[in-house]
């Protein structure tokens, strides 16, 4: 009988089943700081704190208002008068006993000024509707940093809003792709190949025929296919051909799912195998990086010191190793154990094959295993994944807002099938200058308003800005592009930078969702921002 899980796997058994134990630990290390106290912040905390997150720090000088309180079910009456950073830490802890939490009741204007080192504690910033010269200095001095500590900013108004992420280099080695599964039907080893050939059959025997492994069939087919055609694998033109000759070997009568499935994977497992290179060209492109070329102590990460192991293997076997996995197929149970044997054979051959080049690579970089924090657990991952390895290499927020890749505003903007969102984007960007202006976002009344105060006077001020804006950065606005933005210029103002509680509850979502892929170096984050209209819910994402 197998033992009881413990609290820890019982309290966290689904965040397991996402991102695996790698993925939980790192998230239980980490110590974000979050800087701007509201309700879209406390859905982004509620979000990290519930799967586990270590530590997180607020950092808000604000006071809890009565509107607070209406707006956020964090807080109670008696928090009204209260610092919202303290009140929030309070109550948000209180979702996970595990979690840390701290309250700095500082202005957030306080933060730029402080060291390198202050920032690189944490594992991640997130600046909730921050004004931007402040978010854009913080990530500016993190950015220098080896690793950078990424930034996140998020904004909303009303039913709209933003994400964007400051990210400077990421390996991402647990993609989590459908499958894993590599058959090597096209290049075979030699184990494999001698199987398919090894493996008799009784053709009078229907039972057996029927659970002959359809990876049998298939090599057995490319083997005769071959051998008629001087040598060569079938062409996209024979296709058709080459299954015809599969089929013709279907018995007359009797079982044959297992002919149907070697049909059903001639897609995945031939046909796009023979028009792809052995190493995926994202993995070439690493392969070639200057960073794997010139491994160094001190200045690789271990996710570069794997690669360079990689590149070693690649360069004598010609292939990337071999993950082992196998689905699952018509066969009886002897001849599925001894093909799996035969597949995790190879798998544990590559698997020592790639310890020892790995070795090599760390005795000329004169760093120890240890040192570089590679365990084993992380080699055999990395090497299951080789296929898979994913490479962000982002860009500073400044540069995203100064100098956007105008071209994807543009293609945005021009989308013919989705709705439009991008509109929004430049909304935001010339809510800062309004900011930067008045001392206040669009739709919020001046601090004294006794002379009388209209927000829809400020829709043609934010409209004014944003076409400024698209202007700076050479973008040309169509007339409908026009009329969008005026659009997202009074949306934006009517919602005067306020908590809408489903608009926050879905940003706080997105971000959370974002950081832990982050900080968990897991899947694929955002590239970098992420523009939502809650009134046609619609997402949009667009790297700048």
């Amino acid at each position: 009988m197998s033992a009881r899980p413990d609290r820890h796997t019982q309290r966290y058994d689904r965040q397991l089943r996402l991102w695996n134990k790698s993925g939980q630990t790192a998230l239980e290390s980490a110590h974000v700081l979050l800087v701007g106290a509201s309700a879209l912040s406390s859905q982004i905390l509620k979000n990290l704190v519930l799967p586990g997150l270590g530590t997180f720090t607020i950092c808000d000088d604000a006071r809890v208002s009565q509107s607070d309180v209406a707006s956020n079910f964090f807080l109670s009456q008696e928090s009204v008068g209260q610092f919202y950073a303290n009140e929030l830490a309070h109550f948000v802890s209180e979702l996970n006993p595990a979690t840390t939490a701290h309250a700095c009741t500082k202005s957030p204007s306080w933060l730029p000024g402080q060291e390198p080192a202050f920032f690189t504690a944490f594992s991640l910033i997130v600046c909730v509707r921050q004004p931007r010269n402040m978010a854009d200095s913080i990530a500016d001095l993190v950015w220098q940093h080896a690793p950078s500590v990424p930034v996140m900013c998020v904004e909303s108004s009303g039913f709209q809003g933003y994400v964007c992420i400051s990210l400077g280099e990421l390996g991402i080695i647990e993609t989590h792709p459908e499958s894993l599964v590599d058959l090597r039907l096209t290049r075979p080893f030699p184990a494999l190949t001698q199987f398919a050939r090894d493996h008799q059959v009784d053709p009078s025997d229907s039972l057996a025929v029927s659970h002959i492994p359809y990876v049998v069939l298939l090599l057995r087919a490319l083997d005769a296919w071959k051998a008629s055609h001087d040598g060569a694998f079938p062409a996209i033109s024979e296709k058709k051909a080459f299954a015809h000759a599969l089929a013709s070997q279907r018995p007359s009568i009797g079982d044959s799912e297992n002919f149907d499935e070697a049909v059903a994977a001639l897609p995945l497992h031939v046909w796009r195998p023979l028009q792809s290179p052995a190493v995926p060209a994202h993995v070439t492109a690493l392969l070639d990086d200057s960073q794997c070329r010139k491994v160094s102590t001190g200045t690789s990460s271990p996710f570069w010191l794997l690669v360079a192991a990689l590149r070693a293997f690649v360069q004598g076997q010609g292939v990337l190793p071999l993950s082992g996995s196998m689905p699952d197929m018509k066969a009886t149970s002897i001849d599925y154990v001894a093909l799996r044997h035969v597949y995790m054979t190879q798998a544990s051959a590559d698997l020592a094959l790639f310890r020892r080049l790995l070795a090599d690579v760390l005795d000329k970089a004169g760093i120890s295993l240890e040192a570089a924090g590679l365990d084993d657990e992380t080699i055999k991952t990395f090497v299951k994944h080789a296929p898979y390895l994913h490479l962000v290499r982002g860009r500073r927020l400044r540069l995203q807002r100064v100098e956007p890749n105008v071209g994807a505003l543009s293609a945005a903007l021009a989308d013919p099938v989705n709705p439009v969102t991008a509109q929004f984007y430049l909304a935001f960007m010339a809510a800062h200058t309004f900011f930067e202006h008045a001392n206040r976002f669009p739709g919020q009344p001046p601090v004294d308003s006794s002379a009388g105060y209209d927000w829809i006077d400020d829709i043609d001020k934010l409209y004014e800005y944003a076409r400024a804006y698209a202007k700076d950065i050479c973008l040309d606005l169509l007339q409908q592009d026009q009329d969008r933005l005026y659009d997202a210029c009074y949306e934006v103002t009517r919602g005067a930078y306020s908590d809408t509680p489903s608009t926050a509850a879905f940003l706080g979502g997105l971000a959370a969702q974002e950081a832990i892929k982050v900080m968990t170096v897991q899947y694929l984050p955002l590239d970098n921002t992420c523009v939502y209209d809650g009134i046609v819910q619609a997402v949009n994402s667009f790297r700048l």
